[in-house]
Order: C-alpha cells, then sequence, then structure tokens
C-alpha cells in the first residue's frame, strides 16, 4: 500500500467513525426526547464535534432520522439474524420457527426498550414530515427483511400442518395483524410504563408473553 493509499484508507475510517458517532449520538436523543425538539445543534454537541462538519456529513436533519433508522435496524440484524438463519432453527416446524420469533419479540421488549421508544417516534416523525417513499427505500427494505421471515414460516407452517390451514393465502395478513399487535404494545409499555397505579397490575413482559401466546394459540393447528 502506498502512502497515499494509506492516508486515504485512514480518512475513511476517520469519516466511518465519524458518522456512526453522530448516528449514535442522534439514535440516543431522538429515542429520549422524540425527533421534532431535537436540534441539529443538540446532535452536533453530543457528538462532540463542530455543527459545520455535521453539515458536511448530514445536511438535514430529516437525513440523519432516516440514517438513524436504517442504522438502528441493522443493529437488531446483527443480534436477530444469526438465530434464524441457523441450520436448528430451519429444522423447526413453521409454527415453532413463529414461536420462536414471538419469544425473540419478547425479548426485544426487555433490552431494547430505546429502540422500541425510537421507531416509534420515528414512525410519527416520518407521517408529520411526509417523507416520500422514495426517500424511505433503504429503511423499508430493512423491515421487508423481518417481513419475509416471518412469512415464510407462516408459509411453512402451513405447508407442514403446524399453522392453521384457514390462513392459507393470508400469510401477508398474518404478518401485519401479529407483528402490528406486538409492535403496538411493546411500544406503549416502553413509552408510558407504569403511567397510572392501575398499569402496575401486569407486568408488562408477561403482557407481551400473554399476547404472544393468545395469538400462537389461535394460528396452531
Amino acid at each position: 500500500m502506498t502512502p497515499k493509499e494509506k492516508h486515504q484508507e485512514e480518512q475513511n475510517e476517520l469519516k466511518t467513525s465519524r458518522i456512526n458517532r453522530i448516528l449514535e449520538s442522534a439514535f440516543n436523543l431522538f429515542s429520549e426526547k422524540g425527533i421534532d425538539t431535537i436540534t441539529m445543534n443538540d446532535i452536533a454537541s453530543t457528538a462532540e464535534i463542530g455543527v459545520a462538519s455535521l453539515y458536511r456529513y448530514f445536511a438535514t436533519k430529516d437525513e440523519i432520522a432516516i440514517r438513524t433508522a436504517i442504522w438502528a435496524w441493522n443493529k437488531q440484524k446483527e443480534v436477530i439474524l444469526p438465530a434464524l438463519q441457523s441450520d436448528s432453527y430451519e429444522s423447526l416446524t413453521g409454527y415453532e420457527q413463529i414461536e420462536k420469533i414471538f419469544k425473540m419479540f419478547v425479548d426485544l421488549y426487555d433490552k431494547e426498550k430505546t429502540f422500541l421508544r425510537f421507531i416509534y417516534f420515528f414512525d410519527s416523525y416520518i407521517n408529520r414530515q411526509k417523507i416520500s417513499f422514495e426517500r424511505l427505500f433503504d429503511y423499508e427494505g430493512m423491515i421487508a427483511l423481518v417481513q419475509d421471515i416471518v412469512a415464510n414460516a407462516i408459509t411453512k407452517g402451513i405447508a407442514d400442518g403446524s399453522i392453521n390451514q384457514e390462513y392459507a393465502g393470508q400469510q401477508k395478513d398474518l404478518y401485519f395483524t401479529t407483528m402490528h399487535s406486538l409492535f403496538s404494545m411493546s411500544q406503549k409499555l416502553s413509552l408510558a410504563g407504569n403511567m397510572l397505579a392501575m398499569d402496575s397490575a401486569v407486568d408488562g413482559t408477561l403482557q407481551m408473553k400473554l399476547l404472544a401466546q393468545m395469538m400462537l394459540k389461535a394460528i396452531k393447528a
């Protein structure tokens, strides 16, 4: 490697490191306070860079929000995908695969409440900002990967007889119904916690487990 090539490599590594620090800082701020209230100055200050440097990497807050969402999903993908691409997972029936996915979702609620809060704030933000589908193409690709995994498990379960045959041809409907239910409850619990005295009557994790169990019972053959 020539001195020039080495210098370029070091510059690229520095740029990547700075971008990751910016995205992690934005993620922490957005998940705690929402996206609307956070300014570019806030992000630059937390990332310990000048605001002019921040604008060299990201022209607008919209751009940072979208890139942060992709970054956040990538972090989850690195944890989740290995378990869903293993030989042991492939050997399960379709129903058992769905059971495993639901359990992972309960674990997500237990360990990643910050991620769930961020996704809630991000979804609300892009709706208010009316961000176009084209700008969300890469973000949607991350979610589509999860959709494919769940839909494939449902299809396998219908084929192997472990999932009720009445859902044949409704794989996409079943995916959205189950995932939206789990996401909505986990986000509500992550955001509100024990807001009212009655909220503390049942533990959040137990509520997630009960919801998963009810849905599993409904789809089992």
